[in-house]
């Protein structure tokens, strides 16, 4: 398979499921690899590699989670290492102007980590789901002036939100106008756990937690920065840059100026999001205040 063909989440997907059923065959489980394992990974909807930060040489997997500080971790990322002198290119795949688009590591370290997950220590982010949701529609559904969609990854979502929207009569449907949060809402409730877009889908799906036992689950509201220095150091980042660079956040969220959520609004997100609120011990009335 070309190199090109990598920087795809679903070429990617097919090269390392194509290895690990070759391998499956030939390689005795003695090896300590676990294919089986490797294979439920791989085949989620929500699996890419490039929300994957991965340090083989560590045995260290950082799990990126959409709306939940993944944008902060690349940035601190990148200007810590080229603060310390250490190129931030971990593979010639990976230019780092668009880390988005390709791996942090070469290919093979990827399937070293998803074949013997149990020698990696997994981190991932996490954050209250009514807090994620909200965001997620006010980043991803805001629209230019021309009445187009903000975001170039709601090129394809918002016409089939908008044809939702007309299907069952709610606001939004028209071509410019603004999709409410309540109809924005009863779309979610439409799709399917595990088959949401990755903005806004239970973050237990996108994390795979079912098949990753994570080492460290870290709460965005209250743990961030703690997180995020215990990560970094160990890439050879300093605490104290950490610190100071972690002190000014340079992405925030847009703030609305009216309240969104009210009791019967939250108590529907509750129903979508309940798997995330047990996992993850967040509390139902945490809509309050948001």
């Amino acid at each position: 398979m070309e190199s090109s063909t990598l920087h795809t989440p679903g070429g990617f997907r097919r090269w390392a499921s194509s290895i690990l059923m070759i391998q499956h065959g030939k390689v005795e489980s003695s090896t300590g690899r676990s294919w089986s394992g490797a294979l439920r990974i791989v085949a989620r909807r929500h699996f890419s590699p490039f929300k994957i930060y991965v340090r083989r040489d560590l045995q260290l997997a950082v799990f990126l989670n959409p709306k939940v500080g993944s944008t902060t971790f690349r940035r601190v990322l990148v200007e810590g290492l080229q603060e310390a002198n250490v190129s931030p290119t971990l593979s010639r795949a990976w230019p780092i102007r668009l880390s988005r688009r390709y791996l942090s590591a070469p290919p093979a370290d990827y399937l070293d980590l998803i074949s013997r997950p149990h020698n990696y220590k997994f981190h991932c982010f996490v954050r209250n789901p009514y807090a994620r949701l909200l965001s997620a529609w006010k980043d991803k559904f805001s629209l230019t002036p021309e009445g187009k969609p903000a975001a170039r990854s709601m090129k394809r979502e918002l016409p089939a939100v908008r044809r939702f929207a007309q299907r069952n009569g709610l606001p939004g449907d028209a071509p410019g106008s603004a999709v409410p949060f309540e109809t924005f809402l009863a779309y979610v409730e439409s799709q399917r756990q595990g088959q949401r877009n990755q903005h806004w889908d239970t973050q237990v799906s996108v994390l795979a937690c079912d098949a990753i036992q994570y080492e460290q689950t870290y709460q965005m509201e209250s743990q961030f920065n703690e997180g995020m220095t215990h990560i970094l150091t160990q890439v050879g980042l300093s605490p104290e840059w950490l610190a100071e660079r972690l002190a000014t956040p340079r992405n925030p969220s847009r703030k609305l100026n009216t309240t969104v959520y009210n009791a019967d609004l939250a108590e529907r997100v509750y129903n979508i999001y309940r798997a995330d609120f047990e996992q993850f011990g967040y509390a139902r009335d945490g809509w309050q205040g948001l």
